[in-house]
């Protein structure tokens, strides 16, 4: 049931962050039907402790957080506290529970349909896209197909790519055709071109993505998949093995410098490309100076609050883009040691038990399975060591880490046999437990609906339907300081463009997130400009004056508080902001507008 599901999750478009949420919504339903199937393996109780116990650091690093009721539950878009990480975690226990040492082989063979199957569409997506087409609304130059960005596309790429490989080799051997295909001719021939085709596409995907973290992990999944298979392979197949693998290479190479824009990021001729990387650096930089800061971390989703310091016009950075600096600022050194203790565990144990399978023909399916978790693994760990964590990505790999602990169901050691309705009553509990959970998730996306409805309507001018649909929005997610913000910077732009009744909405919800979430850069900007708009420009310098403090690096603030300087008469401070709007930025329209208006006022006055 899982893996049918987990096709969907790719499936479903993410051009706009309104598609975070709908997926975590997607991947907890499959939890749920993981639920009432039959178990075929479980987590390890060492696992989970581990996890226990990171859990606990994190929840240690929320608490001492600067807003721990809005962090706990975490923030917009991706909302990794009590709303994401659960559903992370679920993937994790029903990869387990459907993959395990106990299952059948026709799960394994159904997980690689359904890869084979979301690797075609996510490729034939990333092919239009390729030639320009926009299937998906979007102005990016790299769209990111049904991922909704380039690099979680190169990386789902690069977990459709481990999943498929072995499989396809085994549909193309002739053992594997007398073997496995015992329905006929026909049916294996259209199964071996399906996961063929997926296969293809997956590396179409990794090469189209232009994504270097893609192409980087994808590398890393052709290099484990062929050693592993080189360990255990005959002497007299070694040699056929590598070169399976150096060919892999070669056309993941080849066709990043065939493909234009893949070419110009790999080489860095494209400007994007250095920036990007120059980017990297300053946000590991500041990671790593808040690190010293606060060595038991800044909480879940506090990376975006206490870096505001280091915030520009251009970035509003919600992640270190390196998940081991993630995990440091989640909880700290001991959260960090922590999880890199799991994963060192993980890697030894996988290791071996694929050791101890990959020499016996009857386990062989499961076998290839945990090389393609191992293999998946690794490339997607050096693939977020310059991206972020999101679900379009973290969902496969969870439900793959699953596969990769799962231990037989029935090795858990008990006091005493529980009876056959013991079982079923708990198992009950918890399939309740986790309807009420799914129920309350959806909920949550649920909001997503009327959100989209009020930008809509403030787009249009309906500014009574915008305050409605926020409102409504808002019912559903009450804690969610990032959902009024969001409405504060909506009106507050109506606001800016013109529209006078605008701005009291803008000031209502500014101060309905600030309340909530204090210091956040967006909703201060946004309740400046709704004081500015509304005439109160007293109000507006002072809370210029506290955000020039707080991101002293944007130019936008710099400017804007020149603006609410000079409106108000001062003149000389005025001065000061502009010139410090164009230090920083030297093309800043608004900054260049004040120091006209500055100049002709000073013209006016000398005559």
């Amino acid at each position: 049931m899982w893996v049918l599901v987990l096709a969907t999750i790719v499936l479903l478009p993410s051009a706009f962050d309104r598609w975070f949420l709908p997926k975590d919504a997607v991947a907890a339903v499959a939890v749920l039907l993981s639920s009432v199937a039959a178990g075929c393996g479980r987590l390890p109780r060492w696992f989970l402790v581990g996890a226990t116990l990171a859990g606990a650091l994190a929840l240690v690093g929320v608490l001492l957080s600067a807003a721990p009721a809005v962090q706990l539950w975490g923030r917009w878009p991706r909302y990794e506290g009590l709303v994401a990480l659960p559903v992370y975690f679920g993937a994790v226990w029903a990869g387990a529970r459907l993959l395990g040492p106990d299952g059948p082989v026709g799960r394994a063979r159904t997980l690689t349909r359904a890869a084979a199957t979301a690797a075609i569409a996510l490729g034939l997506v990333s092919l239009l896209e390729s030639i320009g087409a926009r299937p998906f609304v979007s102005d990016l130059e790299r769209p990111g197909a049904l991922a909704g960005n380039a690099t979680d596309q190169g990386l789902l790429g690069a977990l459709f790519l481990a999943l498929l490989a072995l499989p396809v080799l085994r549909a193309w051997s002739s053992s594997a055709s007398a073997v496995k295909m015992p329905r006929g001719a026909a049916r294996m021939e259209v199964e071996r071109a399906w996961l063929t085709s997926g296969l293809v596409l997956a590396l179409a995907t990794v090469i189209l993505s232009a994504s270097r973290a893609g192409l980087l992990a994808g590398l890393v999944v052709v290099v484990v998949l062929a050693g592993l298979a080189a360990l255990r392979a005959p002497r007299d197949r070694v040699l056929r093995v590598l070169l399976l693998g150096v060919g892999a290479l070669l056309a993941l190479s080849g066709g990043a410098l065939l493909v234009p824009l893949t070419r110009d990021r790999v080489l860095g001729a494209s400007p994007l490309a250095g920036q990007s990387a120059e980017a990297r650096l300053d946000y590991w930089r500041q990671a790593v100076d808040l690190i010293a800061g606060h060595p038991f971390g800044v909480g879940v989703s506090g990376f975006l609050n206490a870096n505001a310091g280091s915030a520009t016009s251009d970035s509003t950075l919600d992640s270190p883009h390196n998940w081991l600096l993630q995990v440091t600022l989640a909880g700290g050194i001991p959260l960090l040691l922590v999880v890199m203790a799991i994963t060192v565990v993980v890697g030894w144990q996988g290791v071996r038990r694929w050791l101890r399978l990959a020499g016996q023909p009857a386990e062989a399916a499961h076998a290839d399975l945990l090389a393609a978790a191992l293999a998946g693994l690794a490339g997607y760990a050096v693939g977020l060591l310059t991206h972020f964590t999101a679900p379009a990505t973290a969902i496969p790999a969870a439900f793959l880490l699953g596969v990769l602990l799962a231990v037989p169901a029935g090795d858990r050691p008990r006091a005493g046999q529980r009876g056959f309705a013991a079982q079923r009553v708990a198992g009950g509990v918890r399939t309740g437990l986790l309807v009420l959970w799914v129920g309350w998730l959806i909920g949550l996306t649920a909001a997503e609906v009327p959100l989209a409805e009020g930008v809509a309507a403030i787009g249009r001018g309906d500014l009574p339907a915008a305050a409605d649909a926020f409102e409504r929005a808002q019912a559903l997610r009450p804690w969610d300081a990032d959902l009024a913000s969001i409405a504060a910077q909506s009106f507050a732009a109506r606001a800016d463009g013109g529209a006078a009744d605008a701005a009291r909405p803008a000031v209502a919800w500014a101060e309905r997130s600030r309340e909530l979430l204090p210091g956040t850069v967006a909703t201060e900007k946004a309740l400046a400009v709704g004081q500015l708009a509304s005439g109160d420009v007293s109000a507006s310098t002072v809370t210029l004056a506290q955000l020039a403090l707080l991101a002293p690096r944007d130019a936008g603030v710099a400017a804007q508080h020149a603006v609410a300087l000079f409106l108000n008469g001062e003149l000389v401070q005025s001065r000061v902001e502009v010139d410090r709007a164009l230090g920083l930025d030297a093309a800043d329209e608004l900054a260049l507008r004040v120091r006209d208006a500055l100049d002709a006022e000073e013209r006016q006055l000398a005559g």
